[in-house]
């Protein structure tokens, strides 16, 4: 990996290194799984419907 300094500054870093620590980050970890779905439901106004 590239030599990085502690200076308080944003450092610029390469794509290779970039995917090599996102590959060690992601050592271990489950694969991410797709979110729950819930079914939407329609909820009753609180206003009473307009009388004519």
């Amino acid at each position: 990996m590239a030599h990085s300094t502690n200076n308080g500054a944003a450092q610029a870093i390469s794509a290779v290194d970039f995917n090599e620590r996102v590959k060690l980050m992601l050592i271990g970890k489950p694969d991410p799984k797709k979110g729950k779905q819930y079914q939407r439901t329609q909820f009753q106004s609180k206003r009473p419907a307009p009388q004519k």
